[in-house]
């Protein structure tokens, strides 16, 4: 049975609850301990009240609990809102004393003035702080040592030596002179290596290990979090991260690098992929390998920016004038992010096509201990990439897979043209022929079935829980964590994961989903993966768990949904 510490730091934006969360996340991860996070923020860069949540556990944990343990409230606003969530033995840390036993009680103040004393500085300088006794405090609370959280924020403060000798100096007041009637503590465990990330760094550590060497983008939230932290890397690795006017100018410079032989990528949101459309047909009448990291978000239109949600799938298999191949990819965790966005290049270039990779808000943006990343099994396919001189090019040859011979610019007798008109095989405009452009269609489409054949099951789909089971849970994406820790309770119910949406394996679904109780679950209004099923195999779930209201599912609350799908036909969830 795991034993879990739940920690909420809520407040208005600038507050300080980012900083808060994150410290006591990563004090934590160091000791050993699994760390989920999940951050609900309002899209004013000010003002509006966010909160942060903070899972910890002695055992592997993949998403956030609806109950909080201890909460570190940063305003007044926040208790108001969230007292009813704390559970009965659990913590407010809050100066304001209340009737209420769950309130431990300390004065800011006090701690700030004589930090301040000891620094000769006005205490209105360092009620910035404010935070700082509050971490301190649920720390102490912990049992962690306060040597701990002093490594942390002394490196969080490398370059302001003076602000994290405050910083700890507060640490101390707090270690040394509060003292609570109550403390939680989670079972001892051995200190292991591991990554507190998030699925944005988990892809840009996997493009750099794939050798991208240029990504361009507009800034657009979730996505921007991706190329923000490329940027911390590209002069290190040499590679070019470019900020462009527009998306529609991103994706244009993204496959103008392609075609010049690099491997390049573009990071966008809905709104962003919205203009990137005719560009991705260009990318797709061309052969062009460019791959698109999506980042969904809560829409339609600006919809909420900063809040989750699952709901572009069918856009991102759709979205097109005409028929083009492409592949799509649906990471579920960090890892599967970090491998996809290595295979994505792969895929592209073997197989002459665009690779989009469905992510979203709450894989960006929260973040979880993950194991070192084994790149032993690692590989890069350029596929059928023409660096020495040729003879007789033919950008577009036909050959027995349908996949041509690519050169770059710069190789002696490699001549092409790239044309978003039909063409012939040297990639010169052709009359609008019948014969040609089925023949052309047959070539580009054909890859499809070349690439259901050629891609493994396990990158296609992922089965948890004994084949035997009766009732399958089907998902796809960020919802996996919870399934996985809600199903825990469940070992009579197995769950298929879709990995690859597009080409739609078929095949390997149905060998799980057939003849089975299907639960689906998404985070959209319609279910729209049981749509894509229902489409592609025939198969009609039982039942859809839904959740749309622009926040990620909690396992308690999937615990609840799952107990109901059993006898009813759809269950939408709405807790916050």
């Amino acid at each position: 049975m795991k034993k879990d510490l739940n920690l909420m730091v809520a407040g208005p934006q600038g507050s300080g609850i980012n900083f808060t969360s994150d410290t006591f996340a990563k004090v934590m991860a160091r000791q050993g301990y699994y760390v989920y996070t999940n951050a609900e923020l309002f899209s004013t860069i000010k003002g509006d009240h966010s909160y942060f949540r903070v899972r910890v556990s002695d055992q592997k944990i993949e998403s956030y609990s609806e109950r909080v343990d201890i909460l570190i409230p940063l305003d007044a606003k926040s208790v108001i809102i969230h007292k009813g969530e704390v559970s009965d033995d659990g913590m407010i840390i809050s100066e304001e004393k209340v009737d209420d036993k769950r309130f431990a009680t300390i004065s800011y103040r006090k701690i700030l003035e004589s930090v301040a004393t000891k620094f000769n500085k006005n205490v209105s300088e360092l009620n910035v702080m404010k935070n700082t006794v509050s971490l301190a405090a649920a720390l102490k609370i912990v049992g962690i040592e306060s040597k701990n959280l002093k490594d942390v924020i002394t490196e969080n403060f490398a370059s302001r030596k003076i602000i994290a000798e405050m910083n700890n100096a507060v640490v101390d007041e707090v270690y040394n002179e509060f003292s609570f009637n109550k403390t939680f503590s989670l079972p001892p465990v051995e200190k292991k290596k591991r990554m507190l990330i998030n699925s944005a760094e988990a892809v840009g550590m996997g493009k750099v290990l794939a050798g991208m060497k240029f990504q361009s983008y507009y800034p657009i939230t979730p996505a921007s979090d991706e190329s923000n932290y490329l940027e911390t890397l590209m002069d290190k690795y040499g590679f070019v991260v470019e900020q462009t006017e527009d998306e529609i100018a991103a994706i244009n410079m993204a496959i103008a690098a392609a075609n010049t032989g690099l491997r390049s990528s573009t990071s966008t949101s809905g709104p962003g992929f919205d203009l990137m459309v005719e560009a991705l047909s260009y990318s797709g009448m061309t052969e062009t390998p460019v791959v698109i990291f999506y980042y969904q978000r809560a829409g339609p239109s600006t919809g909420m920016p900063t809040r989750h949600e699952q709901g572009d799938l069918k856009f991102a298999t759709t979205a097109s004038h005409g028929e083009f191949p492409r592949v799509i990819l649906t990471p579920g965790d960090n890892t599967e992010a970090f491998y996809d966005a290595v295979d994505s290049f792969n895929i592209a270039e073997h197989y002459q096509l665009p690779v989009i990779v469905l992510l979203d808000k709450s894989m960006a943006m929260s973040n979880t201990t993950t194991e070192v990343f084994d790149l032993s099994g690692v590989r890069i396919d350029r596929g059928k990439l023409v660096l020495n001189e040729t003879s007789n090019y033919k950008r577009y040859k036909l050959t027995e897979d349908g996949i041509s011979p690519r050169t770059v610019p710069g190789v002696k007798g490699g001549i092409f043209t790239i044309a978003g008109d039909e063409h012939e095989e040297d990639g010169h405009i052709f009359s609008e022929d019948p014969d040609n452009r089925i023949i052309m269609m047959n070539k580009r489409m054909g890859k499809m079935n070349l690439i259901l054949k050629e891609i493994g099951e396990n990158k296609k789909v992922k089965f948890y829980g004994k084949p035997e089971n009766k009732k399958v849970i089907l998902s796809w994406g960020s919802p996996k964590g919870a399934i996985k820790d809600a199903l825990e309770s469940f070992p009579d119910i197995s769950f298929l994961q879709v990995r690859m949406i597009e080409p739609f394996p078929s095949e390997e679904v149905m060998k799980y989903l057939k003849g089975k109780y299907v639960i689906d679950i998404e985070q959209n209004y319609s279910g729209q993966l049981a749509d894509l099923l229902r489409e592609k195999t025939g198969i009609v779930v039982d039942s859809r768990i839904l959740k749309f209201n622009g926040r990620p599912m909690a396992y308690e609350e999937l615990m609840d949904a799952i107990k109901k799908a059993q006898t009813e036909k759809k269950v939408v969830l709405s807790y916050a």
